[in-house]
């Protein structure tokens, strides 16, 4: 083997949505990377034979199953090379050796504890016991001949190797933050498996970023939309960097979805550093905004409704995206065009759950992203945009600010979405069919589950079909509610998006709540694990949330008709100031990465069945998370103070409008961190 200067690692993308932040985790340990969509030819493989000492395979939204894997056997395998299958990947290397991939019986999706062999070199300086990431719906049966297991969740097989060869492959994700100790496995596969010398550190991005603004920009000028977050301010510096400022101009656009005086504080923040930032108020323009549609029809000149008139997240998401542009490209009409440039502080999670092809030639769509929606991408396309952070998770955007010198109250604020509010009111205008034909069937389960040790000291039948579902672990763990207040779930009639399995959900949100007759504290422990058993156990069900108050045992079957009016906006508006300002009194702020509130079209403790619903309820959503491509829940007593929750959700139900406060306590998967 040569010296490795030009060494590299293959990696091969199946549709994951975790691809780029696998690339990213071999890239830190200062080797180089080719990412290349899983059906490249061969002939196109053996180009980059020569420096190639090993192979990482995705995950993906696919099965793993023979088809699957004659991929590997046609291609990969005939490089000679250690690989390592993840996920999807896992179980195209378990199929190519003779193992059967079946669909599980229930879903897996969060963190669990495994067990692995430490004695094997991918898991070498690692303790027994890890905590890893699991998100899937299909799992290896049984396993080939050739294959030894080398980690194991239960009777699960987590992890293989063959018997003679340097193949593995991993059930969970190892390239995520929520697996503790993923950073080492990939050390170990590519400087222990592979061969590989340890490698420098990469060159210096905000360098390269400046290098790329230069030679894409060339002797224009560049007009830079800017919301006020980390990622456009530093956008902004190093644009003024790398240009200079008298060729940088600056906008923000109010779009009439911001929170409480953002706007204001947005400009006097921008200003403070420096910057000359031109105001649009284009509020009016945004809630009557509309766009093409999708398909055949866009040739037909057909309109969307008024985003004021959309109840479905994914149409409100690309007419918020398109509108931006619209702005933006009349503005760039009023100036020499030939003259300049867009630029947006685009980051990698955005184009990744857009589905975008510059992340992934297969990735699934989770939610689209405003500076990736249909028209941006024809900007893109004709090259009016530049994004020099395309490639930046956002730890890695809050690096860069820091070495550009911003302040660290500009750097470490809480993202807030490019479309605002406007995925924070969940919009419905009537009870969906789908609702009333499956809500019988989840809700029963969900109270089977919560009842399970009443029932099981019974014998009760009514398990039976529960019991197949469940490992051991579940098992034990249901049984520990006989020590807490008795637990009450009711499915909710609204829909929030989440990811599973590297695919886009559109489910159920459950709601838990106990007997405020018990007098006991609210179990924040066992509702967090509750909440992973019953999105696991539940398919139709992909985020859960404690609602404060006392029990509610029967479903809402009805729903406040909801819509982005500026009535609706307001009442969100007061909620998310209330909610923020507790959290900065208790000094609290940098305990969660982001928080979230959003509102739902609820009401809840009407005084009779006949009265209609007019209010609403709120949930607040604080998360744990580095890079936003996964996190956890924030849990009450662990990540913050009771104290603060309890006032949280104090001077929120205190508001006018607002029926019950909910605390989601869903993980990033299954549930998005927003909610549409």
């Amino acid at each position: 083997m040569d010296n490795g200067v030009d060494a590299q690692v293959l990696i091969v993308d199946a549709g994951a949505q975790y691809g780029q932040v696998i690339n990213r985790r071999i890239k830190e340990l200062g080797v180089s990377t080719v990412f290349l969509p899983l059906d490249t030819p061969f002939e196109d493989l053996q180009k980059y034979q020569p420096s190639l000492r090993g192979v990482v395979i995705s995950g993906g939204p696919s099965v793993g199953d023979a088809d699957a894997a004659q991929f590997l056997t046609n291609s990969i395998f005939k490089l000679n090379l250690p690989v390592l299958g993840i996920c999807l990947g896992h179980q195209m290397v378990c199929s190519a050796f003779g193992s059967t991939v079946d669909k599980c019986v229930a879903r897996e999706d969060g963190t669990f504890g495994i067990k692995v062999d430490n004695t094997n070199p991918l898991f070498s300086g690692m303790r027994e016991d890890q905590q890893v990431l699991i998100t899937h719906g299909y799992a290896v049966a049984t396993l080939g001949p050739e294959l030894q297991t080398i980690a194991k969740l239960d009777n699960l097989v987590q992890g293989v190797k063959h018997s003679t060869l340097p193949i593995y492959g991993l059930q969970f994700h190892p390239e995520v933050d929520l697996t503790v100790n993923g950073r080492m496995i990939f050390r170990n596969f590519c400087y222990t498996i592979c061969g590989i010398p340890i490698g420098t550190a990469v060159r210096n991005r905000q360098q390269l970023c400046i290098e790329e603004i230069k030679a894409e920009v060339k002797d224009r000028n560049v007009l830079a939309l800017l919301s006020g977050g980390v990622d456009s301010t530093v956008l902004a510096a190093l644009l003024t960097k790398a240009l200079g400022p008298s060729r940088v101009l600056a906008v923000h656009i109010d779009n009439g979805l911001m929170r409480k005086n953002e706007s204001r504080m947005v400009m006097e923040a921008l200003k403070n550093i420096g910057l000359d930032v031109k105001l649009l108020e284009c509020g009016y323009r945004f809630l009557n905004g509309t766009t093409w549609t999708a398909g055949e029809v866009y040739l037909n000149n057909n309109r969307t409704d008024c985003l004021n008139c959309i109840v479905e997240p994914e149409q409100k998401r690309t007419i918020i995206g398109d509108v931006f542009m619209q702005v933006m490209g009349e503005m760039l009409a009023t100036l020499d065009k030939d003259k300049y440039v867009l630029a947006q502080g685009t980051l990698a999670p955005d184009l990744i759950e857009s589905g975008s092809k510059l992340s992934s030639a297969m990735a699934d769509t989770i939610k689209t992203h405003h500076n990736d929606s249909p028209m941006a991408r024809e900007f893109r396309a004709a090259g009016k945009i530049i994004e020099p952070l395309r490639t930046f998770y956002k730890d890695e955007v809050r690096q860069l600010g820091r070495e550009l010198q911003l302040p660290e109250e500009l750097i470490s604020r809480h993202p807030f979405p490019g479309p605002g509010l406007g995925p924070r009111v969940l919009c419905q205008s009537q009870m969906y069919p789908w609702y009333m034909e499956n809500y019988i069937e989840c809700n029963n389960k969900l109270n089977l589950i919560c009842s399970y040790h009443r029932l099981k000291a019974t014998q009760s039948q009514m398990l039976n079909s529960l019991e197949s579902q469940m490992n051991e672990t579940t098992r034990e763990f249901l049984m520990t509610l006989k020590d807490h207040p008795k637990i009450y779930a009711v499915l909710l009639p609204v829909r929030s998006v989440g990811v599973q399995g590297d695919q886009r959900s559109y489910s159920f949100a459950a709601a838990l709540t106990i007997d405020q007759e018990e007098s006991q504290a609210v179990p924040w422990e066992a509702l967090s694990y509750l909440t992973k058993v019953i999105t696991m156990l539940c398919p139709d069900v992909n985020r859960c949330c404690y609602m404060f108050g006392d029990k509610i045992e029967t479903p809402l079957k009805d729903i406040t008709p909801t819509y982005l009016t500026p009535r609706n906006l307001n009442r969100l508006r007061e909620a998310d100031a209330a909610v923020n300002a507790t959290l900065q009194k208790h000094g609290e702020i940098g305990s969660v990465a982001q928080m979230p509130v959003v509102l739902l079209p609820l009401h809840f403790d009407r005084p009779t069945r006949y009265d209609p619903s007019t209010q609403h309820a709120v949930v607040i959503r604080p998360i744990t998370t580095r890079d936003f491509m996964t996190g956890a829940a924030a849990v009450p007593g662990k990540h913050l103070t009771m104290d603060c929750v309890t006032e949280m959700a104090k001077v929120v139900g205190e508001i006018a409008g607002i029926s019950r406060v909910l605390y989601d306590l869903t993980d990033k998967p299954p549930g998005t961190i927003e909610w549409e």
